[in-house]
């Protein structure tokens, strides 16, 4: 299982996901920020390159140590391509623990993953899961994370911010739970439409 109780993510800059079938040739700079709830919850962006490009991908949400440290890892075709915690040198904004990508790319589809550190990939192929993916969820507030400072109380936030510049398309990867509820919500509209009078 990829993903595990993965908590409602509110991401801005959003594109549909069929844009991604089909990359424009412009790059361009996108922006997505949410809140995780637990230890091993996962966020996922899909992004395509039109053609072979450098491409940045950064987080710049520490805030000072009060939310997740946050760590990355990208993969295409299912197989891991990079992963990274703690690098801030990629762009300005970054705080010490945050994580960063800076490589150059082929064309074609990618996923990148955002994690808590300490939720590291299991091995080499996407699938294979997040050491976390199989434990019981441990909301962040009672989670202390393996970079954390305990006597600074740090890590007890969710909040996350990623950044990728240089791609083609970019857009969150809805959770599970976001399907169903998508789901249910037409079937319900269907079936107020077929009670309507003269149906």
């Amino acid at each position: 299982m990829i993903s595990t109780h993965l908590h409602r993510v509110l991401a801005t800059g959003i594109l549909a996901g069929a844009c991604l079938a089909a990359p424009t040739a412009h790059a361009a700079d996108y922006a997505f920020s949410g809140h995780i709830r637990f230890h091993n919850d996962l966020v996922q962006i899909d992004f395509a390159l039109a053609a072979p490009a450098s491409v940045q991908l950064w987080t710049d949400s520490w805030l000072g140590g009060l939310n997740v440290d946050p760590q990355l890892s990208l993969w295409r075709d299912g197989l891991r391509v990079a992963a990274n915690d703690d690098d801030d040198t990629v762009a300005s904004g970054q705080g010490y623990y945050d994580a960063g990508l800076s490589l150059h790319l082929a064309d074609g589809h990618y996923r990148l993953v955002l994690s808590a550190a300490g939720n590291d990939p299991v091995g080499a192929s996407l699938a294979q899961g997040f050491s976390l993916g199989t434990e019981a969820p441990i909301a962040l507030t009672d989670w202390t994370q393996p970079s954390s400072d305990i006597n600074a109380g740090d890590q007890k936030g969710g909040f996350w911010q990623l950044h990728l510049s240089g791609v083609s398309q970019a857009a969150a990867v809805p959770e599970p739970a976001s399907y169903a509820l998508l789901a249910a919500g037409l079937m319900t509209v269907l079936w107020l439409a077929r009670r309507r009078p003269g149906h």
